[in-house]
């Protein structure tokens, strides 16, 4: 931050000012560190300060799931000192601004505010101390998921199931945080979870080959339906994935609503992407325009979410929707 924006924000404070300052002679700059391209949260935060014509200057860095890329993204980051950094997803978050037993209530970016979103489970990734606040002093957030209780009761109500099937690389932090909820919450909701991983290359990724071959053999242990709450890989190749479910007639439950609407998923719980990436601009504002220290915001999340069902999906299973979730859905054809 420009040593005038820091004197600014410390008059602002001691003073208890709230004026917003959309007036600023030079551009705020915020650095946005994106996992996997630029995609609807990311476009959507940018367009937040785009249609109000705020002076934000949004550089976007995707490193294009290299996790090798982060430690030197972040002496970037240290040395151009942007006004505020956006950390997107899990493995860039953890990287970038740390965990608290690495770090305490301070950060890994020093004294440069971070706002962090897409993170699965940001109080299981160790980076916030609950779901409303952070417990660090420049650090904030937003969170997507859609409880993982809520999820399955809307999955179950759709369709009893007595064994769920998860396929994760083994490598994803976030994605064992997912399954490991699920196996917490089984015994209370009556179901097991079949937990299966794919094989990792010499580049430690997993093969799209290997999606078939891991949903027949969810298949062979009696699996009822399979669920994606947390994979970037499954996310991916979200078509390969669906596809390959029905032909072994197994419905795909998600957390994301990409798997229903460009894939082949029955039914997904969530939160939309382009909604995460307003919410987490609104809390950037507040931090930009209003002075307010990240560390003071609460971690905000959305009040509502959506349940999206693909008919060509249940035509293809025979398994429609009961009325009641008929009621509360949008249908994609």
């Amino acid at each position: 931050m420009p040593k005038v924006m820091l004197i600014i924000a410390a008059l602002v404070l001691m003073t208890g000012a709230t004026r917003a300052r959309e007036d600023v002679l030079e551009p705020y700059q915020v650095h946005m560190i994106v996992w996997r391209g630029c995609e609807e949260a990311c476009r959507s935060f940018t367009h937040y300060f785009e249609s109000r014509k705020l002076p934000v200057n949004v550089t976007v860095t995707d490193v294009a799931k290299d996790k090798g890329l982060l430690p030197e993204v972040k002496q970037r980051l240290l040395n151009e000192r942007p006004d505020l950094v956006i950390t997107w997803g899990t493995t860039v978050t953890r990287s970038l601004i740390g965990t608290i037993d690495d770090y305490g209530t301070g950060s890994g970016l020093g004294d440069i505010p971070s706002l962090f979103m897409i993170v699965a489970d940001p109080v299981r990734a160790g980076i916030i101390v609950d779901h409303e606040t952070s417990g660090r002093l420049l650090v904030t957030g937003v969170h997507n998921r859609v409880n993982e209780t809520v999820q399955l009761k809307h999955i179950f109500e759709y369709h009893p199931i007595k064994r769920l099937a998860v396929i994760n690389e083994p490598n994803a932090v976030n994605s064992r945080q997912n399954t490991q909820k699920l196996a917490a919450l089984s015994d209370q909701l009556g179901f097991e979870v079949i937990a299966l991983e794919y094989s990792l290359g010499a580049d430690d990724r997993a093969d799209p080959a290997e999606i078939p071959l891991k949903i027949a053999e969810a298949k062979a242990l009696d699996a009822d339906a399979l669920y994606v709450g947390s994979s970037s890989f499954n996310l991916e190749n979200r078509r390969s994935y669906t596809e390959a479910a029905i032909s072994e007639n197994l419905p795909v439950f998600s957390a994301y609503e990409q798997m229903v609407r460009d894939g082949m998923a029955l039914m997904s719980v969530s939160n939309s992407y382009k909604n995460v990436g307003k919410l987490a601009a609104s809390q950037a504002y507040q931090i930009l325009f209003k002075a307010q220290p990240p560390g003071k915001l609460s971690v905000k999340a959305l009040e509502r979410f959506s349940v999206l069902v693909n008919m060509q999906a249940a035509n293809r299973l025979s398994l429609y929707p009961p009325l009641s979730i008929i009621s509360i859905a949008k249908i994609v054809q």
